[in-house]
């Protein structure tokens, strides 16, 4: 029986799929083409490398969805930056795209790291960071940390490295919704923890989802399609003058 729930609670897509549901759900809570696109992006590569991808959308959309992340950009004049909103968060959507623009531009610089706090999804930005960086032809190695993850980005080696934080090097400074950004030193970047991702395992992840497809989490699949049929357009007698509902020819 056990079998059985297991099965029921995990569905298979493929990678293409997955995407779109995910992009579609964006645009369902109100994100443009290319903010769900880019966090379709990140979803899928964390979804195909064994991390939560899905959930980490999810968060994301949800909390766009229910007013609780603030939709909008940050200024990265500081290098603590937290929500201004009293009850929302940052959002995901909007923040880890906007860093992956910034990284592309040169940010940040060495010295002292980011910290970006209350926001809805760190491990999305993390992996949208993480991509871009690796897109670079740079010298420049590049970390993002979030609470239980560190993603290390190798732009010369063509590599990213996810591990887990070490149980006892705490940072004090990284909560549950936090994210620590930095540029490192190549010669002395690694930590001393659990590697869960480098360059061959990642190769042999994304070979097996061409071959047999994504297994996702049959109720985040569910929650996202519910907010891909925001996209839908109800059949009234004004939106069939738009285009809406199938129509005589269609149906003939």
């Amino acid at each position: 029986m056990a079998s059985d729930a297991a099965l029921i609670a995990v569905m298979r897509q493929s990678a293409t799929e997955f995407r779109t549901l995910l992009t579609k759900a964006g645009r369902g809570v109100g994100l443009s083409p290319g903010l769900s696109e880019d966090l379709a992006r990140a979803s899928v590569w964390l979804q195909a490398c064994g991390f939560a991808g899905g959930q980490a959308a999810l968060d994301a959309i949800e909390g766009l969805a229910s007013k609780g992340s603030d939709p909008g950009f940050i200024s990265l004049s500081n290098r603590s930056v937290s929500s201004s909103s009293s009850r929302g968060n940052l959002s995901s959507a909007y923040i880890g795209v906007q860093l992956a623009d910034a990284v592309q531009l040169g940010w940040p610089s060495m010295g002292e790291p980011f910290f970006f706090r209350d926001l809805d999804s760190p491990t999305l930005s993390a992996a949208a960071i993480a991509l871009s960086c690796r897109d670079l032809d740079s010298g420049t190695e590049l970390s993002a940390s979030t609470s239980d993850l560190y993603f290390l980005s190798r732009p010369q080696k063509e590599e990213i490295v996810i591990c887990a934080r070490p149980q006892n090097q705490p940072d004090d400074e990284i909560g549950v919704h936090s994210l620590k950004v930095s540029a490192i030193d190549s010669e002395g970047a690694f930590l001393t923890a659990e590697v869960l991702l480098d360059r061959a395992l990642e190769e042999r992840r994304l070979q097996e989802v061409d071959a047999v497809g994504l297994s996702v989490s049959r109720s985040i699949v569910e929650k996202l399609q519910q907010f891909a049929a925001l996209l839908l357009v109800s059949e009234t007698e004004q939106s069939l003058k738009f285009g809406a509902g199938a129509g005589l020819v269609d149906s003939d």
